[in-house]
């Protein structure tokens, strides 16, 4: 049994914390983290990068964890938004982002506890770039053709699973990909990891 209903934390820090990339992330029970913190924080490097030489203003992490993508697009005046359903995996988003982040820059880091797709669908306004970092069944129908119809000109999609990254893509036809890194975050099995970097179509 992985978990159960009740937890005894036995020390008198709750969350773990563990250096992936160039930030710590906070690791509460029940929050989802990669275990080869060397390659992920390879993958945060490299959507960090893409998204710095395209310096958007507001960026949408979907599907966030503790942060690690979104803590690591943070900048001076770049506002981010990370959603997440698991409540565990905000709080634990927003120790790291205390910790981390300037007093003076905070602000402009938020994490929600909400399903990623429902609350992007409430918003009104976009953002200048979304992260998507989805589960093994990928952004799914619902998602995917909302950004379709109304996305950023830019994506940054973290894919676990090739399958449902090319179901989604398929559901993007706007979108093509400009870039793509693969990364073995899973060594010695067939499972990788795919940084992908889409922009809109010129019309």
């Amino acid at each position: 049994v992985l978990e159960g209903d009740v937890e005894h934390v036995l020390t008198e820090q709750r969350a773990l914390p563990m250096a992936v990339g160039d930030v710590t992330l906070h690791a509460l029970p029940r929050s989802f983290v990669q275990t080869n913190t060397i390659v992920a924080g390879e993958l945060y490097r490299q959507a960090a990068l893409w998204i710095n030489e395209l310096s958007p203003a507001s960026v949408w992490d979907l599907y966030c964890g503790v942060g690690g993508f979104a803590l690591h697009a943070a900048a001076p005046s770049r506002h981010v938004v990370g959603v997440e359903v698991s409540p565990e995996a905000v709080t634990s988003a927003e120790i790291a982002r205390d910790a981390q982040l300037p007093t003076s820059e905070r602000s402009n880091v938020s994490f929600i506890a909400a399903d990623a797709t429902a609350w992007a669908a409430a918003q009104d306004a976009r953002p200048e770039l979304v992260i998507v970092n989805p589960p093994r069944r990928g952004l799914g129908a619902p998602l995917a053709e909302m950004l379709e119809r109304r996305g950023p000109r830019t994506i940054v999609y973290s894919s676990c699973n090739p399958d449902s990254l090319a179901r989604d893509l398929a559901a993007m036809p706007s979108y093509r990909v400009t870039r793509a890194r693969v990364v073995d975050m899973f060594p010695q099995s067939r499972h990788t990891e795919v940084l992908t970097l889409l922009e809109r179509r010129h019309h």
